[in-house]
């Protein structure tokens, strides 16, 4: 599954010209305002690409409750905050009705400037991925549902580049999105 493949990312900067998010109308919807993310050029290093974004994990578990008050809003919230560690996702991707929403965790390779600093952590970054180049059209987020969480998290979405590496892990790399809006990703 996606989310195994996910867990030994490692995040790297580099110089190369980053591919911007892009939204085009839906070959494959009926519905005209039915927008899809542009697919990045296939990286020459590369693997899969992923869309998301850089998070910690308390913003996820804020946003999991944020989610949950309007899932159940006659439920009381539960007091064991363990509840809200194990669900968090999953209520993000109920609320915001997301096709995708699982968790990688990279580790910084190199220099980590274009990364948010706050989302990087002894070396790792934590990262919210909503979208892979590889998934079908149909599980593509809209843009209102990654507006959503630009808003949220303050910081706008990217691609991360994920490339494998001589031994059993995997490598990725990625650029900070530019300052407007757009976001990237680099290669290696």
């Amino acid at each position: 599954p996606l989310e195994r493949s996910l867990r030994k990312l490692q995040i790297s900067d580099s110089q190369e010209t980053s591919t911007t998010v892009q939204w085009v109308p839906s070959k494959y919807s009926s519905d005209v305002s039915q927008y899809v993310l542009i697919r990045p050029p296939r990286a020459p290093c590369g693997n899969h690409q992923l869309f998301g974004f850089p998070i910690i994990k308390e913003e996820l578990w804020n946003m999991g409750i944020i989610a949950f008050q309007h899932i159940k809003p006659n439920e009381a919230l539960p007091d064991d905050l363990s509840f809200f560690f194990m669900n968090s996702l999953s209520f993000v991707r109920v609320y915001l009705n997301l096709r995708i929403c699982t968790m990688a965790r990279g580790k910084v390779v190199g220099d980590s400037k274009n990364i948010p600093p706050e989302c990087v952590s002894s070396r790792d970054v934590l990262l919210l991925v909503l979208w892979r180049d590889t998934e079908s059209e149909a599980t593509c987020p809209t843009p209102s549902q990654v507006h959503s969480l630009e808003v949220k998290l303050k910081r706008p979405p990217g691609w991360w580049v994920e490339s494998p590496a001589s031994s059993s892990s995997m490598k990725s790399c990625c650029t900070k999105p530019s300052q407007k809006g757009e976001g990237g990703s680099q290669y290696l």
